[in-house]
């Protein structure tokens, strides 16, 4: 089972952790393979448009993203569209494969 945590605090997605697996055949898991292109990707643009906006980290069957509070202006709506994009391919992926692939959204506001 692949689970996927995202936290989002004032609309702002501040945190994506990845972990598990599809539970396919190691190197033949579609549903591994996807959710790995997705979340990576994703992460290469975080990367490329605002690499100090961004701390993350990828081992064997985890993949996690921590964006800072503080994201440049500029950087702001880009890494929104990146992530909401994310986000739109993970649950399109979590409705055809329900039994390999779970997502948990925290929306909590600031206070």
């Amino acid at each position: 089972m692949i689970e996927i945590a995202i936290r989002k605090r004032s609309e702002h997605i501040r945190e994506v952790r990845v972990k598990g697996h599809g539970g396919g055949v190691r190197g033949k898991d579609i549903v591994c393979a996807a959710v790995s292109a997705i979340t990576q990707t994703a992460l290469s643009g975080l990367l490329f448009y605002g690499k100090e906006d961004v701390r993350w980290g990828m081992e064997k069957g985890t993949l996690w993203m921590n964006i800072s509070e503080r994201v440049k202006r500029e950087n702001q709506e880009v890494f929104h569209i990146i992530l909401s994009t994310m986000i739109i391919g993970l649950k399109k992926i979590a409705r055809e494969y329900p039994d390999r692939i779970v997502i948990y959204i925290d929306e909590t506001e600031e206070v």
